[in-house]
């Protein structure tokens, strides 16, 4: 009888384990029309980032530019180019939850808000690393002297670079238990550092343009607000749905406050992205966006619709608070770009009921979208900038199509070849 009760018991346990696994697998299975939308994302900021040196394009090169003069506006204050990093920003919001838990289920709560901490410091360290390229760069062409702090950086860089060289070796099976730790620590405590000294110099920079002396360092661009916006919102990654909502309202109703005293607005729009004090309405959108990724995965259908009340809001606050401003992230463009970018999320979810073709580039974008940023950035940032002006500027249609068609293509089949040998490549 004893044995007949612990064969039951076993049999009741492989049955959990199961249950679990299944579960497991269904929580951490990849949703393509996130993937795709993601890779929408960066493949738009790939186009934007190529267009905008090709004015003979003409309206094409438009699609790319911010300003009110030569963009193409969508809305009061709002170009069509505004909406790229609003809707990257809700890309990571429909995945932050899933993600973090995923990490605590495999590693414990320690670790995963160790590693969530030092990924989204990591992504700053990342955009101050390539601010640095393009000092240099600068440098060398004469029009930029390096400084004390830009030296530090590059000290900083350069460890961070002998840890990435570490965690390449670590990849041969016979020197992985020995480098694998030791790289990934250099390698994190390097970019981590320089993240936290980006976010010093930058509120630095805002204190010097309020006071009325201007920038000082410059190290503040998309990567970094992307970073910062996480660290705003990590706390509120395990919240209950109604605490994110009113957090994200909390925060952006001070920032509100803030930004419509004074001549605010125009001195938060000197730093990119508003800088760390824009930071904080990048973050409280990512709340929001947080807040409506619950709503997704409960009920497709009212999170579109939540989304599309956050932008008839937004645009109708406009008559009260101002025009839809990126530059110094203005209340109404938080709330536009959590509705808008839900809207077109909408877009791909309903198209990924009809995707039936085996060729998907946005996909394969998709699956690596911090790598691919990194790696769209640097070639594109490097090539636009050793390039000669006649080769851009001054290029004809033909032989700026040319260019913009090699990009694509060799970008797209690296991201064809990451995401066929289903390779994840992550900070």
């Amino acid at each position: 009888m004893e044995k007949i009760i612990n064969n039951n018991d076993n049999l009741k346990s492989n049955n959990e384990e199961v249950l679990t696994s299944e579960k497991t697998s269904k929580e951490t299975k990849r949703i393509k029309s996130i993937d795709r939308f993601r890779g929408f994302c960066v493949f738009a900021m790939l186009i934007f980032q190529f267009l905008k040196n090709f004015p003979s394009l003409g309206i094409l090169s438009r699609l790319a530019d911010h300003s009110l003069e030569n963009g193409i506006i969508i809305l009061p204050g709002m170009t069509l180019a505004d909406i790229i990093a609003p809707a990257f920003i809700f890309a990571i919001g429909l995945t932050f939850a899933l993600s973090f838990n995923k990490w605590q289920r495999l590693y414990g709560t320690k670790l995963a808000i160790i590693h969530y901490l030092e990924r989204a410091l990591a992504i700053i360290g990342v955009g101050t690393f390539l601010d640095l390229c393009n000092k240099f760069l600068s440098m060398f062409s004469g029009d930029y002297t390096l400084n004390a702090f830009d030296w530090t950086v590059f000290a900083f860089s350069v460890i961070a670079l002998i840890g990435l060289a570490l965690r390449s070796l670590a990849l041969i099976p016979s020197w992985r238990k020995k480098l694998s730790p030791v790289a990934e620590q250099i390698f994190y405590i390097a970019l981590s550092c320089l993240g936290v000294m980006n976010i010093i110099i930058t509120s630095i920079d805002y204190a010097s343009v309020v006071s009325g002396q201007g920038v000082i360092y410059s190290y503040w661009v998309t990567l970094q607000g992307i970073g910062f916006a996480i660290l705003i919102a990590f706390p509120f990654v395990k919240a209950k749905s109604w605490v994110k909502f009113l957090g994200a309202s909390i925060i952006t109703i001070a920032f509100t406050i803030y930004h419509q005293l004074g001549n605010n607005r125009e001195l938060l729009d000197v730093i990119v992205h508003g800088g760390v004090v824009g930071g904080f309405g990048w973050g409280a959108m990512l709340i929001f966006d947080m807040f409506i990724a619950d709503i997704y995965f409960k009920n497709k259908s009212y999170a579109f619709v939540t989304s599309a009340l956050f932008c008839a809001i937004g645009v109708m606050t406009t008559q009260w608070l101002g025009t839809i401003n990126m530059g110094s992230c203005s209340p109404t463009f938080i709330l536009v770009g959590v509705g808008l970018s839900g809207l077109i999320f909408a877009v791909f979810d309903l198209l990924d009921r009809y995707h039936k073709i085996k060729f998907d580039p946005l996909l394969w974008w998709g699956k690596n979208p911090i790598i691919m940023f990194l790696v769209e950035f640097f070639v594109i940032g490097l090539y636009t900038s050793l390039m000669p002006e006649s080769a851009l500027a001054g290029a004809p249609v033909w032989l700026a199509l040319i260019q913009g068609v090699i990009a694509i293509v060799g970008l797209t089949a690296f991201a064809y070849l990451l995401a066929k040998k289903k390779k994840s490549i992550s900070l």
